[in-house]
């Protein structure tokens, strides 16, 4: 049985992806016309300038009443003076430019209507020109609210123009003063259209192709991503048959000999196992789920290290390993549960490498007075990291311990990547590894795009 069509009155839902492309595609396109914004209102101030000195030429050769062709000419003057302070305002915000153009077209109407009105009412030469005017929204908006609010804006000012008395409303020109004037109008008001459906063209397609290579970038990290999880899955079943060999051989032993005095050490011995093959399966769940969007929110990244910090106490006493904590309150927005799991597996390789009666430093403090985030420092006093093992640090498969994977450094990298973060190391052998994470004051949306084809494709980069 075929299934039904969704509904035509469902709201369509729009997925992540598809949203994200699009936010792509409107701000390629809003900053390439806002990159000719400038220019755009000067050309229009020149075109309006010849247009409003030949059409006030006609009406002062018509004998036109005097103060309604000053008046015409001050509203226009108006309208430029208002769309260069609105272009100058979006200039230094450009997340406003959406609204700009709103109110830019917004101003245009009630100019229109104005002129109309003080040159004839719907007599007047320049009623040609406000159908043109509908064209904008269209153009720029698509089928969003906005143009919906415009259109019906511009009719309504249109119904009022027409209600109006006749006595508001200027003398009817004569047959030769109209023509000229609506050829003019007309004229004008097909100059500036065509000027910015050229230019909303042109950033059309520049973001088209902006969301094709992001794309192509999406699809070309998909596929070396799942490589990665092939190579890796290879090695983590590798990593899992030595241990349930083990197992296996000795349940049969416990199993035959269920009161011989090597039973408790042989069980033991199988949760050890069972615990390194639980430490393998959750490295690896946490490098080949996809990339979770992120859950910001306001964070103090001390109590997040201190958590962290609490979940490896137990190794740590176990290891007669002692702990140096320089923690200040350090606030800044981003998802606790994925910063912690980063700091948990920095923690836990440190713990890794540090023989018994060593000690590891942790630092916590705000970068810069708090105004660019935090930074979190590991330092141990382990076995270090030899120089030609530093630079492949990171890599998905590559690690210098006995027994694991190095996936959880990727999952670190991969956590501070898409926060916009960075993760540096510092390392020499016989000394120790110090790891430097600097966290910024709130996950930067650029670096959530990039992290899929930077974070878990190249090594962490090794301090200066």
């Amino acid at each position: 049985m075929s299934a039904e069509p969704p509904s035509h009155d469902e709201p369509v839902k729009v997925g992540p992806a598809l949203a994200e492309r699009a936010a792509v595609w409107r701000g390629t396109r809003n900053d390439l016309i806002l990159a000719t914004g400038r220019q755009n209102v000067a050309f229009m101030a020149v075109c309006g300038l010849v247009s409003m000195g030949l059409i006030s030429t006609v009406l002062v050769h018509a004998s036109y009443p005097t103060w309604r062709v000053i008046t015409s000419v001050l509203v226009w003057a108006t309208l430029v003076l208002a769309q260069f302070t609105v272009v100058h305002l979006v200039s230094r915000d450009k997340k406003w430019m959406e609204t700009a153009v709103y109110v830019m077209h917004g101003l245009a109407q009630l100019y229109l209507v104005s002129f109309v009105a003080l040159t004839g009412g719907l007599h007047s030469p320049i009623v040609p020109a406000l159908g043109t005017a509908s064209v904008v929204p269209v153009v720029f908006f698509g089928t969003q609210p906005a143009t919906r609010w415009l259109t019906a804006s511009l009719l309504t000012l249109f119904a009022l123009l027409a209600l109006m008395p006749t006595s508001w409303m200027g003398p009817a020109l004569p047959h030769d003063h109209f023509a000229a004037a609506a050829i003019v109008s007309f004229g004008w008001a097909i100059a500036i259209v065509t000027n910015f459906i050229t230019r909303v063209l042109a950033a059309t397609q520049a973001a088209t192709c902006a969301v094709d290579v992001l794309n192509e970038e999406r699809v070309a990290a998909a596929a070396e991503h799942a490589g990665r999880l092939q190579a890796v899955g290879a090695k983590v079943a590798h990593e899992l048959k030595n241990p349930l060999a083990s197992i296996k051989g000795l349940v049969q032993l416990v199993s035959r000999t269920p009161e011989a005095p090597r039973t408790r050490e042989r069980l033991e011995v199988m949760q050890a196992e069972i615990a390194r093959m639980e430490a393998i399966l959750a490295e690896y769940l946490s490098f080949s789920r996809p990339l979770e969007d992120l859950k910001p929110h306001a964070l103090d990244l001390a109590e997040i290290a201190g958590s962290a910090l609490a979940a490896v106490s137990g190794r740590m006493e176990s290891g007669r390993i002692a702990l140096r904590v320089e923690s200040r309150h350090t606030p800044i927005e981003g998802d606790a549960r994925r910063l912690k799991e980063a700091l948990l597996n920095v923690l836990s390789n440190a713990v890794e490498a540090t023989p018994t009666g060593g000690t590891i430093r942790v630092s916590v403090s705000p970068a810069n007075g708090g105004a660019a985030g935090g930074v979190v420092e590991i330092q141990d006093s382990g076995r270090g990291i030899k120089p030609e093992d530093l630079a492949r640090l990171g890599t998905s498969y590559f690690t210098t311990r006995e027994g694991g994977t190095g996936l959880g450094v990727v999952l670190a990298q991969t956590v501070v990547a898409q926060h916009g973060g960075t993760m540096h190391y510092a390392s020499e052998p016989g000394r120790g590894t110090t790891v430097t994470i600097r966290l910024p004051a709130r996950p930067s949306p650029a670096a959530a795009l990039d992290v899929l084809t930077t974070s878990s494709s190249s090594p962490v980069e090794p301090a200066a």
